[in-house]
């Protein structure tokens, strides 16, 4: 990694036959969300990418993607609707609660389903919560998870 911005990351291509440099945008990084992309990468890493693009036009860099050479975990839990599963809350919002899975892949719980089900129960960021699988959008990168 040459250089690491909120915007993306910035890496020194080997091989190339002049000085080159790959851009990783954000979503390219991690199948996991990411609020920064100091989460996914550290300077001075060395990484394999994928070639999505090259433009050669503009900024002369090639974009790149770190995803593209992994299994997507998205598409997996895809084959997982109507599991049963736990997890920890992660992150509480007004509509709802994120529960993290296995791989760093979160789902919503929604608002109205924690209230219709447990109207009484205060639920925190630690919780551990069973759950059922009942929708995944690969293309999206969401999942809705309700009560089990």
């Amino acid at each position: 990694m040459s250089g690491i911005e909120n915007f993306g990351v910035f890496v020194d291509l080997d091989g190339a036959p002049e000085a080159s440099v790959g851009f990783i945008p954000p979503p390219e990084l991690s199948w996991r969300r990411i609020s920064s992309c100091h989460e996914a990468v550290s300077m001075g890493q060395r990484v394999s990418a994928e070639v999505l693009a090259l433009d050669t036009e503009k900024r002369g860099q090639a974009v790149l993607s770190l995803t593209a050479l992994q299994e997507n975990p998205w598409l997996v839990w895809a084959t997982c609707v109507g599991s049963i599963v736990s997890g920890r809350v992660t992150k509480l919002v007004p509509f709802g609660a994120f529960v993290g899975l296995d791989d760093g892949i979160t789902g919503l719980v929604h608002s109205s389903e924690l209230l219709a089900a447990e109207p009484d129960r205060g639920i925190r960021v630690g919780d551990v919560m069973t759950v059922r699988i009942a929708e995944v959008d690969p293309p999206v990168r969401r999942m809705r998870l309700a009560l089990a």
